[in-house]
């Protein structure tokens, strides 16, 4: 029970999600649902393989930067392998699971680790900068009216709870987290404009591929008629990022929350976003089979072997 207890925040993901279609209108998700073009459908799942192997490409050219070298075809395997993990653990942790298999090969925790988060700092900052762009150029952008003392006061607690809890760990984990920094800043030493900035370019190419699967999903059920490809993008880009955050698992919950907050405003109807929203959903299994594909050729339980 103590268990169940503590984990209880894996729940908030799926109560928000029963929470937001409590009240909708079933037959009408279902009519949404039917108008489903399968061309366009389709198209969406088969872009999820040159995602995977552009992410794939990024982490290993971060890799290469480090000097540590693996062959395409076992960084792809490695990469995807995690992925797996990230798709069923809360916030996509499993995504750092890619630590393990090059702790295996003597790699230390710091060098490692640099990889995976690199990808989640250049991740955030295209998004940074794409919504930025969107938000300031873009001519039609719904008005929303937020209370920026309560962001203020929220952005100030996770400082200051991020703060305290690398005080205690610092005091606990001391000579762990010295040799850590050290690890990552010496790594960094490595990383050049050009390598910055080709990092950058593929991030550029992910987002853009997985904008373009998101577009192709709402056009197979007409809803690129509602909303424009910039700003359905802005949309699918912080849905994503609301995925990262631990309480929910493949975004469910969050996804919803965030389309309905920016897409309602465009008078597009409740049931309209769920059905969009529960259509990405289903079209992540062609990228489940990609990590399932990947994590029987290398699982990461074999690595205890």
């Amino acid at each position: 029970m103590k268990k169940i207890f503590k984990k209880s925040y894996l729940f908030l993901g799926p109560i928000v999600f029963i929470w937001i279609i409590k009240d909708i209108d079933f037959i009408k998700l279902q009519e949404v649902t039917a108008t489903i073009q399968p061309a366009y459908y389709a198209i969406a799942a088969f872009l999820w393989l040159p995602i995977v192997f552009f992410k794939t490409y990024r982490w290993k050219k971060i890799m290469d930067t480090q000097k540590i070298y693996y062959s395409i075809k076992n960084a792809f395997l490695i990469y995807n392998s995690s992925s797996l993990l990230g798709l069923i653990t809360p916030g996509k942790i499993g995504d750092f699971s890619k630590i393990a298999y090059l702790k295996k090969d003597s790699h230390s925790f710091g060098r490692a680790f640099l990889g995976s988060f690199l990808e989640r700092v250049f991740d955030l900052l295209f998004v940074v900068v794409f919504s930025s762009v969107v938000v300031f150029f873009v001519p039609f952008i719904p008005h929303f009216s937020f209370d920026y003392y309560d962001l203020i006061k929220l952005t100030s607690l996770i400082i200051i709870f991020l703060g305290v809890f690398l005080t205690l760990f610092y005091f606990f984990k001391k000579q762990f987290l010295l040799n850590f920094i050290s690890d990552i800043l010496n790594d960094l030493k490595q990383f050049k404009i050009k390598n910055i900035l080709f990092i950058f370019a593929t991030s550029a190419i992910v987002w853009f591929l997985y904008f373009l699967l998101v577009y192709l999903i709402a056009t197979s059920i007409n809803l690129h008629q509602s909303v424009t490809f910039l700003y359905l993008s802005f949309a699918a880009a912080v849905a994503l990022l609301a995925s990262f955050l631990p309480i929910t698992v493949i975004g469910i919950g969050t996804r919803e929350a965030v389309f309905i907050f920016l897409l309602k405003p465009l008078d597009i109807s409740k049931e309209t976003v769920i059905a969009f929203s529960l259509l990405i959903l289903v079209n992540y299994l062609a990228l489940f089979m990609i990590n399932f594909y990947c994590w029987i050729k290398k699982p990461l339980i074999s690595l205890n072997s």
